[in-house]
């Protein structure tokens, strides 16, 4: 297993309500992590993927990147 980890915050410094993980090629959900206060997010993968993050905040417009390509390291 393996983890990936970011920080996501609003405009004036708060964290944002949650950060969507999607297969990039399929627009699959693959998860969702909610943010600490300080807007650190983690999930955690058990395979090889290529995702896109989506980071959601009310009252701001989604932000999508990707794709982003994850290896385990084994």
């Amino acid at each position: 297993m393996a983890t990936i980890n970011g920080r996501a915050k609003r405009f004036n410094g708060t964290a944002i309500d949650y950060v969507l993980l999607f297969a990039w090629k399929t627009g699959k959900c693959l998860g969702k992590s909610i943010p600490n206060t300080a807007g650190n997010w983690s999930f955690d993968y058990t395979e090889n993927m290529i995702v896109g993050i989506t980071y959601v905040a009310d009252g701001c417009e989604p932000i999508t990147h990707g794709p982003y390509e994850f290896v385990l390291n084994k």
